[in-house]
């Protein structure tokens, strides 16, 4: 009777779950013997891709990619089809290294110097926390993810864009302020400049110092609430979050160089904390990295302004699709 009951509990179980993937993605898994480890890499094609055997594209290279790869690709896919006529790009979200937690990797591959948070903990047990690989990752990159993913698929390498937040948006200024041209654009989302006393600001200086000209355009973006009431100078404690000061000091030292092919711009995003920041913020790096011939977008008009009216679309010189 017993063993009739286990039966018939069985057969009423429902079936594991099986993964869902992201439609018309795939994972590419490269490895890095000069780091000892490898990394699984998250491809979506654009539209058309198929078809098109001649195209070359734009890319969109994003890190933090099984957090976010769903949400940037529906991003892509809402924003064309409401209009906005975002060019076709080929997304690659680079993944942790394997193995490996988010957390561990991109405390490591993300950070430029060993001087991190000495009060952090491991989430891998046995496995001290590691901070400053950000230059061999980043080497990584350029010398082996880039040229396979490029013999690959039909990436323009003329067209690359990094889009990066908190410390992978750091990483995104080392690389800007290492080698600019390796990426065309960069999305910079809350970029985590407080880390090792500022650190950046100084390279930034550095770098003016050897150079004459950055080659990129680069967006700066982050959260209203991502600063405190009374900044202090002091690099510990409550200043690590006058993120907001520490963008628009960054953002005003690199445009007082007066570099002819920098193209550099700040944008405080109200009412947006350092989590919350994200999704508007990759909306706007997404039209602003990848411009299509779309409808205008259309700016809402101000709250002080009662009489203020939306344009019609016959103001504009395209018209929107038909419904």
């Amino acid at each position: 009777m017993i063993r009739l009951l286990l039966a018939l509990l069985l057969l009423a179980a429902p079936a594991a779950a099986e993964p869902w993937p992201l439609p018309g993605s795939e994972v590419v898994s490269i490895p890095a013997p000069e780091l000892g480890r490898g990394y699984s890499h998250i491809i979506v094609l654009p539209p058309g891709y198929a078809a098109e055997p001649g195209r070359r594209y734009p890319a969109l290279f994003f890190t933090d990619a099984p957090q976010s790869a769903a949400l940037i690709a529906g991003m892509m896919t809402r924003l064309s089809a409401g209009g906005r006529g975002l060019e076709p790009a080929i997304l690659v979200g680079l993944g942790y290294a394997d193995g490996d937690t988010g957390q561990y990797s991109r405390r490591r591959d993300y950070t430029p110097t060993p001087h991190g948070d000495i009060d952090a903990r491991s989430d891998m047990p046995g496995r001290p926390v590691i901070y400053g690989e950000a230059e061999a990752y980043r080497r990584h990159l350029e010398r082996v993810a880039l040229p396979e993913l490029e013999r690959r698929y039909r990436i323009d390498p003329a067209r690359r864009i990094y889009l990066g937040h908190s410390y992978s948006g750091l990483f995104g200024v080392h690389v800007l302020l290492t080698k600019p041209e390796m990426f065309a654009r960069y999305i910079l989302i809350s970029p985590s400049l407080w880390y090792d006393r500022r650190l950046m600001l100084a390279r930034e200086r550095g770098y003016a110092s050897r150079h004459r000209d950055m080659p990129a355009k680069a967006l700066f973006l982050i959260g209203s609430l991502e600063t405190i009431a009374d900044p202090d100078p002091e690099p510990f404690g409550d200043a690590l979050n006058a993120m907001v000061e520490d963008q628009e000091a960054f953002v005003s030292a690199l445009k007082a160089r007066g570099y002819p092919s920098l193209e550099v711009e700040s944008r405080v995003l109200a009412g947006e904390d350092h989590g919350s920041v994200y999704v508007p913020a990759v909306r706007m790096g997404l039209e602003w990295a990848l411009p299509g011939t779309g409808r205008p977008v259309r700016q809402p008009c101000p709250a002080d302004q009662p009489n203020c009216r939306y344009p019609k679309w016959s103001d504009h010189a395209s018209k929107p699709p038909a419904p």
